[in-house]
């Protein structure tokens, strides 16, 4: 299976009691949209994962639509490959 890591950063996560979610529950939605090798840090809502033959349109859109279903309003979300992160460090 190939390989397709990227880097989805979360705005307002978390942030004044708004958009409340555990990172664990922030996980186990990634998997459930079928992401693999999903990590979270701290309570950011920053979380990396492998999208496997997704393209990043693709990931983009099932991370949009899961967070509109799971807290009710739309989260805007910055989704970079690894290789755009590197760059950007």
């Amino acid at each position: 299976m190939k390989k397709n890591i990227f880097v989805a950063l979360l705005r307002g996560i978390n942030v004044g009691g708004n958009n409340v979610i555990k990172m664990s529950e922030l996980k186990a939605l990634f998997e459930e949209i079928g992401f693999t090798s999903v990590a979270t840090y701290i309570q950011s809502g920053n979380v990396i994962f492998d999208a496997g033959e997704d393209t990043k349109a693709a990931a983009m859109e099932k991370i949009t639509a899961a967070l509109q279903k799971k807290l009710g309003n739309p989260i805007k979300t910055a989704l970079f490959s690894a290789r755009e992160m590197q760059k950007i460090i």
